[in-house]
């Protein structure tokens, strides 16, 4: 279940921030967009930073973007129209039907019942179909950014997949895992464990100069075999 007591205000002054770093969210967008296809679901829509690129760049038929917070949903569906688009303030637990890719960022961590929520995530796969996971990485990053924030934990290799062999154990899947911007995790580790920064405080200035001026050389030369990483990028492929 996602949880409610996800703290709103820190998550969405870090969306409404993320949202401007252009080069980062397109960066990322590019990572999945290769398997946007059929029927989608974005599993978080946040403000919209990546329901905005589906429009622009995804090749889908229809897709549903969920998140738990009214204010996201509602600040989504004034921004942002399409034909096969649909929004709804639901819970994922409580989604139904199947869906050819899904889409689910920055929300695992968000959710005790991690081991039910992938095994839901999992089951609303077509077969074939393709579930792209981004979550935090390495405990040892875990900071009061992540408690305000509403983390229950930080993730790696090994664990998330021990927990997808545990969550869906009946059935064969493919499976791809790399850790996605060190540089990243260098700055937040920095930030948030050593100089102790306050969870709430202004970063807008930080995120556009590495949006600017350090993400387009990364993209370049970070390949998918760094040994760590910011977040933790997962792809499960649904076998047929």
């Amino acid at each position: 279940m996602m949880e409610n007591n996800v703290k709103t205000d820190v998550l969405f002054t870090s969306a409404t921030q993320m949202a401007e770093a252009d080069n980062y969210n397109d960066w990322t967008f590019d990572l999945f967009k290769p398997y946007v296809k059929g029927k989608v679901l974005e599993v978080g829509c946040g403000v919209g930073s990546f329901t905005k690129r589906f429009i622009q760049q995804g090749s889908f038929q229809q897709m549903l973007s969920i998140d738990i917070s009214q204010d996201a949903v509602s600040y989504c569906q004034a921004r942002f129209v399409h034909s096969g688009l649909e929004f709804q303030c639901i819970d994922l637990l409580m989604v139904r039907g199947k869906f050819d890719m899904i889409v689910c960022m920055n929300v695992l961590e968000h959710i005790e019942d991690h081991k039910g929520a992938l095994a839901h995530l999992y089951n609303l796969l077509n077969p074939g179909g393709i579930l792209f996971l981004l979550v935090p990485a390495h405990q040892a990053l875990y900071s009061p950014f992540d408690v305000a924030a509403g983390h229950y934990r930080r993730y790696n290799k090994k664990m998330m997949a021990e927990l997808l062999s545990t969550a869906v154990s009946h059935t064969r899947y493919r499976l791809t895992q790399f850790y996605f911007n060190a540089v990243g995790a260098l700055g937040y580790g920095f930030v948030y464990k050593v100089m102790k920064k306050a969870p709430k405080a202004e970063a807008q200035s930080e995120i556009g100069a590495f949006d600017k001026l350090v993400v387009p050389v990364m993209r370049n030369l970070e390949s998918k075999f760094i040994p760590f990483g910011i977040s933790l990028i997962t792809i499960v492929t649904k076998e047929k």
